[in-house]
């Protein structure tokens, strides 16, 4: 913070009055402490941008774990119940549009590897269940 035009003409008005080097110590005096208090406001906020940092890198961390733990979970079911249509060998066409946008979600939304896909291409030529 800057000092105000009141606060200036009064420390050159109490320079001149109490002479040289006695106004001079006064206004460095004053100058000093408004340092300090200005430094204290900046430690306070670097403490806390700090502490903001901490708490975002925490939730990221979570949210990694989260995204690891939907394609464990998402790479388990599609791949049993591939398995499970393609040893019944017909599949449901709400159930291959299910097993797909779950096998989308997991490949392309989570970044899942590509293990699924020669599965998902023996799930898709499959002959569809009747009704």
């Amino acid at each position: 913070m800057s000092m105000t035009v009141l606060e200036f003409l009064s420390a050159v008005a109490l320079a001149l009055i109490a002479g040289g080097g006695l106004g001079v110590a006064v206004v460095n005096g004053i100058n000093e402490r408004k340092m300090h208090k200005l430094k204290r406001e900046d430690d306070k906020e670097d403490k806390a941008a700090l502490e903001t940092e901490k708490r975002v890198k925490a939730v990221e961390e979570k949210v990694d774990a989260l995204i690891d733990a939907n394609k464990y979970i998402l790479y388990d079911r599609i791949r049993y119940l591939g398995q499970k249509y393609i040893s019944s060998g017909v599949i449901d066409i709400d159930d291959r549009r299910i097993l797909n946008g779950m096998h989308t979600s997991y490949h392309d939304g989570l970044g899942g590897n590509g293990d699924l896909d020669k599965l998902m291409e023996a799930v898709n030529d499959l002959p569809l269940k009747t009704r």
